[in-house]
């Protein structure tokens, strides 16, 4: 396509996508420049930045404390959080959405800046800020959402003309940038300088940087960086986690199966561990099959060509926006047989072993990749084998004993998106499983 002369070019194979954004991703792996990122301060956002050397330094941070081999050091975080989540549940499950809000918050903030955020504390600054930044953005990011993006002179107009919505919502956002950034990397400073005793992502990188003498990893690019970890990765993580207690509350057959293999497995007097992973082969194909069905972020975001290429005959220009559309990949009919209906069971072999399709596309493309996908990806495997082992999940009913509909499209319009608010049943399996998330939950609260 060609909007006000841009050229866009929207892959909706992933063959395609695996050709010139994996293979050729010295050409594919720029970001488009967009006047809304400046407006609201985030133009040096780590997942933001264009191609080049300030975005190399930026993944060189990111390699440093998000490499797959260093992901069990976070396990132990994961697993007092989750469980923390599961005595939640059990205490208010109609208010799961914020629930599920807090524990992403929570843990990224616990692993990045040794922050810690209990369930209690409702209205935490550096969590509501951040919060609110990034969904503005995901919003404002989204293609034809605002004009400023195709005529940056708009984004002059002062915020006090009454046409300005947008110019007024990124002033008020640009403020809470700043604060989510700098006050939780002046934390652990401070810490540091006292005791020294924090241990978390960015205490490593400092003590890295002391060994070294190295300034490499000056303070600004420290604070974008871990400012991105924080913001990106509480947002994808809150969206699938909420993505995952509809699709349970729709699905609950495949729930059921899921469930019968947890306890044959692990049993009923124990919640799963990371260990039992490799055991539970249908809790995997289900939480693939999550992440199929309502991608958290269904376009992918956009890359775009360094130089002019050719691809299959077409003629794809530099400054090109080439834009990796997830969803139509998800609902590949010749990939995915009936790409609409939840099937976990699509994710097996004939011989009844898992495939080897681990929808590792929605986490993005060749050198963009999302570079936490290893941590995010074993935080929410962990918190669905949990809330499978304890809790039976269903529509809600209303006072004449009906049930309530879910609907399965009423989602966010956003660049990562999530189910709008709904009700549902959250009940624990049995007296016993209640027993057992008190004891968990009571001992990951003493442990913090």
């Amino acid at each position: 396509m060609s909007v006000i002369n841009t050229h866009i070019v929207v892959l909706h194979k992933i063959e395609d996508a695996m050709a010139l954004l994996e293979k050729r991703s010295a050409i594919y792996s720029d970001r488009p420049i967009m006047p809304i990122y400046e407006l609201l301060g985030m133009g040096s956002g780590s997942s933001l930045l264009p191609y080049g050397n300030r975005w190399r330094k930026h993944r060189r941070v990111f390699q440093e404390v998000l490499r797959k081999d260093r992901t069990p050091l976070y396990h132990h975080t994961m697993t007092e959080k989750v469980h923390i989540l599961l005595g939640e549940l059990l205490n208010e499950p109609e208010d799961f959405i914020e629930q599920c809000k807090w524990v992403a918050s929570s843990f990224v903030l616990s692993a990045t800046f040794a922050y810690n955020v209990p369930p209690e504390r409702k209205n935490d600054p550096i969590i509501d800020t951040a919060d609110a930044a990034g969904k503005l953005l995901t919003e404002l990011i989204v293609p034809g959402r605002t004009l400023i993006n195709a005529f940056p002179i708009l984004g002059r107009i002062p915020p006090w003309v009454p046409t300005a919505y947008t110019q007024r919502l990124a002033a008020a956002a640009k403020q809470s940038v700043a604060q989510y950034k700098t006050e939780p990397f002046n934390y652990v400073k401070r810490k540091m300088a006292g005791d020294g005793s924090e241990d978390c992502m960015l205490a490593d990188i400092l003590k890295t940087r002391e060994e070294r003498g190295s300034a490499t990893y000056d303070d600004d690019t420290l604070e974008d960086v871990m400012g991105t970890m924080y913001l990106a990765g509480a947002e994808t993580v809150q969206s699938v986690q909420i993505t995952l207690i509809l699709s349970l509350a729709i699905h609950t057959e495949q729930q059921r199966k899921a469930q019968a293999e947890i306890d044959s497995v692990v049993g009923t007097d124990r919640l799963p561990t990371f260990d039992d992973r490799a055991s539970l082969p249908y809790v995997e194909a289900l939480f693939r099959e999550i992440q199929r069905w309502r991608p958290v972020a269904p376009l992918g975001f956009v890359h775009t060509t360094v130089r002019d290429d050719t691809y299959n005959g077409f003629y794809i220009p530099r400054g090109t926006l080439v834009i990796p559309n997830v969803w139509a990949m998800t609902r590949d009919a010749s990939k995915y047989h009936d790409p609409e209906s939840f099937v976990p069971e699509r994710f097996f072999n004939p011989n009844g072993t898992l495939n080897d399709d681990t929808i590792g596309y929605g986490f993005g493309f060749g050198r963009r990749i999302c570079p936490g996908r290893h941590v995010a990806e074993s935080i929410l495997w962990l918190e669905l084998a949990c809330i499978l082992s304890t809790f039976s999940i269903s529509k809600a009913k209303d006072e004449n004993g009906s049930e309530i509909d879910i609907s399965p499209d009423a989602f966010l319009d956003a660049y990562i998106t999530h189910p709008l608010p709904f009700k549902c049943s959250i009940v624990p399996r049995s007296k016993q499983t209640e027993t057992l998330i008190h004891s968990a939950a009571s001992n990951a609260r003493r442990a913090r």
